[in-house]
């Protein structure tokens, strides 16, 4: 058993200091013996996840310095315009969908897709209200139905994506994602609306999908052109 030469405490095997007063050891009878086990560890790994948090965390506190900066600038120089409610929003916005995700302990898709959607709403709803002039309806009959039926069909094929698929069945479940959020976008806007234009570039972009749909549709369902793609193309 060792002891400090300066205080005299009582160390443990393998000791490099005193833990009382930092006195380096040294033991004469120990020089020789580099198989031990020090006493403590040299350095002390975090887990992951707790990097993440904390470098959320860190993230979150320098994100809310520059927004209490703004909106007491806003009160004290400009009270009548409340520019600094987009800053916020915007911020809010941004934390929510990226930072959010790494502050909870278990990250659920669904709760985090909610999540999103929900920020998403209460951003467009914050430039509703503040530019609205009391006649125009276009936050509940086209950016909201937008933002959930956009939402809910990205919880759709993450869904479909838990369950493994291959990867000609990854490239038909994202092509048909892409077609039924053109033709749901079109039918939104014409509902709001009726667009000319709107309509031509869901034609375009519909007719696009389709094709690569029924060409990988082919592919998953004909073995023989299947392998000729694989060595071909290596997917």
């Amino acid at each position: 058993m060792s002891y400090c030469v300066n205080c005299g405490v009582e160390l443990s095997a393998g000791t490099k200091k005193c833990a009382l007063c930092d006195t380096p050891v040294i033991n004469p009878n120990e020089l020789n013996n580099t198989d031990y086990t020090p006493a403590f560890p040299e350095r002390i790994e975090l887990p992951k996840e707790t990097k993440s948090r904390f470098g959320a965390i860190i993230i979150s506190i320098l994100m809310l310095i520059p927004n209490i900066v703004c909106i007491i600038t806003n009160l004290l120089l400009t009270p009548e315009l409340l520019w600094s409610v987009y800053v916020v929003s915007s911020s809010l916005m941004f934390w929510f969908l990226f930072v959010f995700p790494f502050i909870i302990k278990k990250t659920h898709p669904y709760i985090i897709l909610t999540v999103d959607a929900i920020a998403t709403a209460v951003y467009i709803f914050v430039f509703y209200y503040l530019n609205s002039t009391g006649s125009g309806d276009w936050f509940w009959k086209l950016a909201l139905p937008l933002d959930a039926g956009i939402f809910l069909m990205i919880a759709l094929l993450n869904y479909y994506f838990s369950k493994k698929p291959t990867k000609v069945k990854s490239a038909i479940a994202i092509l048909t994602f892409f077609t039924a959020a053109d033709i749901f976008t079109c039918l939104v806007i014409n509902l709001y609306r009726y667009s000319v234009i709107a309509t031509y570039i869901t034609l375009i972009i519909g007719v696009s999908c389709l094709i690569l749909l029924v060409f990988f549709i082919a592919t998953d369902r004909n073995k023989k052109l299947y392998d000729w793609l694989s060595r071909k193309f290596f997917f």
